[in-house]
């Protein structure tokens, strides 16, 4: 059991800078003539900074992350009490590391693209459509302009096409600037389509329309 219980478990606030005038004055009172509580201050200090450069870190952490700051953390022969600042910082750095490697986004592969062309309904319109993924994680990036601005009851929508077959992958609308830049979730097997198409779409009528707006060839990438 530790001999100065108080201050230590002033320790973890104190490197952190949140102690009160007073309180922070008698913990380095206190740590000017015992070795311990300063060791144990610093070994505090050195895994805050650690934890504060890995919250505000963009990159991933290295794998080997956790083991460097164990190894870095000084051994004793001798067990004695741990404080619970020591715990909370040793958990928070474990929480990150995890959070990282499950947040970390997958890399989209891209598997295809096409150059839209515009039809008579739009003729100043143009875009690009990118397919990206692989397995269940496939998405469609649609990149538009020249588009009509949606009336009332109208959307977009982008189609799959195979002669006469369409597949829908989702619908979008557009504002008075005439542009978008959309993310779609497409099926699997999206690319394997030789065309793709925008049709301009009516809350009212259930049916797909004709009121084709851009289309264009899928290429394989």
């Amino acid at each position: 059991m530790s001999e100065h219980p108080d201050t230590r478990d002033l320790l973890g606030p104190y490197v952190m800078g949140t102690l009160e005038p007073r309180e922070e004055r008698e913990v380095e009172d206190h740590l000017e003539g015992c070795a311990n509580c300063r060791e144990e201050a610093q070994e505090l200090r050195l895994a805050h900074e650690r934890l504060a450069d890995l919250a505000y870190s963009t990159e991933t952490p290295p794998e080997d992350l956790k083991a460097r700051i164990v190894a870095g953390i000084p051994r004793r022969e001798t067990r004695r009490w741990v404080p619970t600042w020591v715990a909370a910082v040793a958990a928070a750095l474990c929480v990150l590391a995890v959070l990282a490697a499950v947040l970390t986004p997958e890399i989209l592969v891209a598997r295809a693209s096409a150059n839209l062309s515009p039809t008579d309904r739009a003729p100043g319109a143009g875009g690009e459509v990118s397919i990206q993924g692989t397995g269940e994680n496939v998405e469609m990036r649609l990149e538009a302009w020249g588009l009509p601005p949606c009336k009332s009851e109208q959307y977009y929508e982008l189609w799959l096409v195979e002669g006469d077959e369409r597949v829908s992958a989702g619908t979008f609308t557009v504002g008075q600037s005439g542009r978008v830049d959309v993310r779609l979730n497409a099926p699997n097997f999206a690319a394997s389509y030789p065309r793709v198409g925008v049709t301009a779409e009516y809350d009212k009528d259930p049916r797909a329309s004709d009121a084709k707006m851009l289309s264009g060839e899928l290429h394989e990438l």
